[in-house]
C-alpha cells in the first residue's frame, strides 16, 4: 500500500512488534532522471522483490529474540482508561486476548 500508518497504528494497540518492509517497483511515475517504464519490466522487478522479500523475512525471524523486552509488549500499560468495571463480559470475551493483563 502506500500507507501502512492504520496498520502500524493497530499493531501497537495489539501489543505487536511491526516493521514494514518496503521494496518499490518504479520511479517513473514521479522521478524526471528515470525513464519509463513497461508492465513486463514491472514484472520482473516484484519478481525480484518477492525473492528478495523472502530472504529478508527468512533471516529476520531466526534473528528476533524470544524475550520481548520493547515498549511494544506493553504499550496498552497506561492506555486503558476505562474502569475494568464498566467493561462488559462481551466486550472482555471479545478483547479477551489483548486486554487480560489489563483488566
Amino acid at each position: 500500500g502506500m500507507t501502512n500508518m492504520p496498520e502500524a497504528k493497530l499493531a501497537r494497540e495489539a501489543e505487536i512488534c511491526y516493521a514494514t518492509l518496503a521494496l518499490s517497483t518504479d520511479y517513473d511515475c514521479w522521478h524526471e532522471g528515470h525513464g519509463d517504464v513497461t508492465v513486463d519490466d514491472i514484472i520482473a522487478t516484484v519478481n525480484r522483490n518477492v525473492e528478495l522479500a523472502r530472504r529478508v523475512v527468512a533471516s529476520v525471524v531466526t534473528a528476533i529474540s524470544q524475550t520481548r523486552d520493547c515498549i511494544c509488549s506493553r504499550s496498552l500499560e497506561n492506555a486503558i482508561i476505562t474502569n475494568p468495571d464498566a467493561i462488559t463480559p462481551e466486550v472482555r470475551d471479545r478483547l479477551g486476548i489483548i486486554i487480560k493483563r489489563y483488566v
